[in-house]
């Protein structure tokens, strides 16, 4: 199975609900969902490491 980055992930998500009716994200307009888009995205998203793993995840 193929993982996208999260941006891409709402990136697709935003313009497959651009022209949907219902639903509380398609009453959002492309401002306030890419402001949405922009806030989530200043969160660092990591992989989980394996338990045995002694390296750091962050420098």
């Amino acid at each position: 199975m193929k993982r996208s980055s999260p941006a891409r992930f709402f990136q697709q998500y935003f313009a497959a609900t651009q022209f949907v009716c219902s639903g509380w994200l398609a009453r959002l307009t492309v401002e306030q969902r890419l402001r949405m888009l922009e806030d989530l995205m200043q969160w660092e998203v990591t992989t989980p490491m394996p338990e045995n793993a002694n390296t750091p995840t962050h420098v």
